[in-house]
């Protein structure tokens, strides 16, 4: 008999929940916008509320577990938030306890990075791999790694933060403190931030011109680009340039089989791999070794809620 998961995701834009079993199948799913001010009370009756719903949806009456996603570091073993920099309230707040006495049920918390390198293990492109690396390219890039076919976790469980290593020497500061941090300069906000900036540039895009400031982000960039904006050619070759030059990093350190992509930047499809593959082909220079350049499921972050409960013996 197949379990029944109930997974979360919370996120900085949105929350959702999902229904679905250990073969990956996703039988309902729900998602609400994140409310930045929710606090501790008012998410987990959001959650409760949101579960039901998709277990309604289901047809389901009963849960076997629950996996819960987290943007934001947190403590897997205690199953606690530690902080959250998307909603007001939720340091150090015990998530697992509060959901797993309304369900009755065990619940697995993980960051949600980490979550989809799970997922990419059990369900996408990293099943037959024992060293892989994950990179989430959206808002911020985040990441995980399997090394000989276990995920690592590091000394104190942050491995992964991919997006804070240092690629410009004195560059933009990105939200962690440091200057010049790939998520910084890479990641959509970084992006959007590089755009903006140059204010000469925008007017004289006929696009970015007609566009308010809040509705240039990365989504916006690559649709410029192929409408033929000139500057948003260059914007984006200056971000794979920089996303190059970050996964040779982690590719001379690692030595993986494969950098598996996801996110929403990775969406934008050939628009984004087929340069970065070219990119990173050039940069590995005298180094060079056949990494392949890989795009995650197109369901994960669905899948990933689920797959935490499943991995969690692993």
């Amino acid at each position: 008999m197949s379990q029944s998961i109930l997974g979360f995701d919370v996120g900085g834009s949105k929350i959702s929940a999902v229904l679905g079993d250990e073969s990956g199948n996703i039988l309902a799913n729900v998602r609400r916008p994140t409310i930045k001010h929710l606090g501790k009370k008012r998410l987990v009756e959001q959650l409760v509320e949101m579960g039901h719903e998709v277990m309604k949806a289901a047809g389901k009456d009963r849960i076997d577990s629950i996996g819960i996603l987290f943007a934001g570091l947190v403590d897997r073993d205690k199953g606690v938030v530690l902080s959250s920099p998307n909603i007001l309230g939720l340091n150090n707040f015990n998530i697992t306890g509060e959901i797993g006495s309304r369900f009755n049920v065990p619940v697995y918390l993980e960051n949600d990075a980490t979550g989809a390198t799970i997922a990419e293990r059990i369900f996408g492109a990293g099943k037959d791999m024992d060293n892989f690396v994950y990179m989430t390219l959206s808002t911020g890039i985040g990441g995980g790694a399997f090394i000989n076919g276990k995920l690592y976790r590091g000394s104190h469980g942050l491995a992964g933060e991919i997006g804070h290593m240092v690629i410009m020497s004195n560059g933009p500061t990105c939200g962690c403190g440091r200057r010049g941090c790939l998520e910084a300069i890479a990641g959509g906000k970084g992006i959007a931030r590089r755009v903006s900036e140059n204010i000469s540039a925008v007017r004289d895009s006929q696009l970015f011109s007609a566009m308010k400031p809040q509705e240039i982000d990365a989504h916006a960039v690559f649709d410029a680009k192929r409408h033929g904006d000139m500057f948003a050619q260059l914007i984006i070759e200056e971000t794979v340039y920089y996303l190059a030059v970050g996964i040779v990093n982690v590719i001379n350190i690692l030595d993986p089989e494969a950098i598996i992509i996801g996110g929403g930047i990775a969406r934008a499809g050939n628009d984004l791999f087929r340069p970065l593959r070219a990119a990173v082909k050039e940069e590995m220079r005298s180094m060079y070794r056949p990494v392949k350049i890989l795009k995650a499921l197109d369901n994960g972050s669905d899948l990933a809620a689920i797959a935490v409960p499943i991995y969690r013996d692993q």
